[in-house]
């Protein structure tokens, strides 16, 4: 469980610091106040672990003298283990506003038993298999050059690798939704193109190609043909006339087609190879019509993604900005009711701007960012920030009088909604 988490010269986060609630936190403040800066920098673990970044950084690729130097520093707690990541990060940002991590260096602390302790640099993707690394030995392979990241891991316990391996795969299972990624759905494709190579794998999925509206459709076909479907089919039954009636059915046509590729290589042979594919054609089906992805209406495509990464998505954190964007209070009321029953199986940190989200939740769910000019973002838990008697007046309130929407409307949190 990610407890706390330190974010250091990342946009409008100078230095702003974040107790996290194990299932539930809820992040309210006006416009600029920076909670997309601290879900995007809680992202920043996830990008870590994973592979393109860490070749990125240990390759030695993309200098960047524009390039800004970010800090997250990170603390899990599982039982009676506390490990704490330490990273920084020298990132830029491409054409669409998304971090790109260029290099980086982290360096772990872990603690058992509050005695117990170890530190060590690791890079974080690596970590997901340190319980079957051996440092006597140099990696083969893709991995060779990357001994060197690793000469100090000999050190390193067995106990030690177990957790922080636990905490890689953590990381590397953090999802996240934003509304924004889904806005006007005339922009989605009426389908989308797999490819499939013979004798490697039955069906080679290109999932990094796809991108907004294009990859939640591919999502949620990945699901459907998946071998395990409960959750899929769960995610139907919700969305379906049975639940909140978004849609009647959901089905995927598929379309085979091949082609020849042909290449020359070295002494003017050339070479021929076949490629299959598969045109995959979403159909929405609501009453008697059969819709396009693009004909569906901006409310019904952000609700069906968001439900579709609550319900089928096994993250182990999921960051959601803006829940309440495109969705009438009557079906927001049911999305709210099952992202508290999610949360005790993921951890959720949300983003909103909604009073009536704050109706579903409790004081300590609750935290409070503002933006200072001398200190940047910070953020603050609800009964952390209130004296014994305003919290206690709080309660008194929700007990007698209204609802914690009602309170931060009559400014009792601060700046109102």
């Amino acid at each position: 469980m990610l407890s706390r988490v330190v974010i250091e010269n990342y946009r409008s986060c100078l230095h702003t610091s974040i107790d996290l609630h194990p299932q539930l936190s809820v992040l309210i403040g006006p416009n600029g106040s920076g909670k997309t800066n601290i879900l995007q920098g809680v992202m920043f673990l996830n990008k870590l672990s994973q592979e393109e970044s860490f070749d990125r950084s240990f390759r030695g690729r993309g200098k960047d003298a524009a390039a800004i130097e970010s800090r997250i520093k990170a603390v899990f707690e599982h039982k009676k283990t506390r490990v704490q990541l330490d990273a920084a990060i020298a990132a830029s940002t491409d054409e669409s506003n998304n971090d790109v991590i260029l290099t980086t260096r982290q360096r772990w602390k872990v603690r058992q038993n509050k005695r117990t302790r170890t530190s060590f640099e690791m890079p974080l993707f690596l970590a997901q298999f340190a319980h079957h690394l051996d440092p006597r030995r140099s990696f083969v392979g893709h991995y060779a050059f990357t001994y060197r990241a690793l000469r100090s891991s000999a050190a390193v316990p067995r106990w030690a690798r177990t957790v922080m391996s636990r905490v890689a795969n953590y990381c590397d299972r953090i999802r996240y939704y934003g509304a924004s990624q889904f806005t006007n759905p005339s922009n989605c494709p009426a389908s989308f193109q797999i490819e499939e190579e013979e004798g490697v794998s039955k069906r080679l999925r290109r999932v990094s190609r796809f991108r907004g509206h294009e990859r939640i459709l591919y999502g949620m076909y990945s699901a459907e043909k998946a071998d395990e479907s409960l959750k899929y089919q769960q995610f139907i039954d919700i969305v379906g006339p049975r639940g909140l009636k978004l849609i009647d059915d959901l089905s995927f046509r598929e379309v085979k087609t091949s082609s020849t590729e042909y290449s020359v290589r070295v002494g003017g042979k050339i070479e021929r190879r076949k490629k299959n594919s598969i045109i995959v054609i979403p159909e929405f089906r609501i009453g008697k019509e059969k819709l396009s992805p693009n004909q569906l209406s901006e409310g019904t495509f952000k609700t069906l993604s968001l439900l579709f990464h609550i319900i089928t998505d096994d993250a182990s954190a999921l960051l959601i900005e803006e829940p309440e964007v495109c969705v009438h209070h009557g079906l927001l009321s049911s999305i709210l009711e099952l992202i508290k029953t999610s949360s005790l199986a993921k951890q959720i940190i949300l983003s909103t701007h909604s009073d009536y989200v704050l109706d579903h939740v409790q004081p300590e769910n609750v935290y409070l960012v503002r933006f200072d000019k001398a200190e940047g973002t910070q953020a603050s838990n609800v009964p952390r920030a209130m004296t014994a008697r305003e919290y206690a007046a709080l309660r008194e309130y929700l007990l007698r009088e209204g609802n914690l929407g009602e309170y931060w409307r009559e400014g009792g949190l601060g700046d109102r909604p």
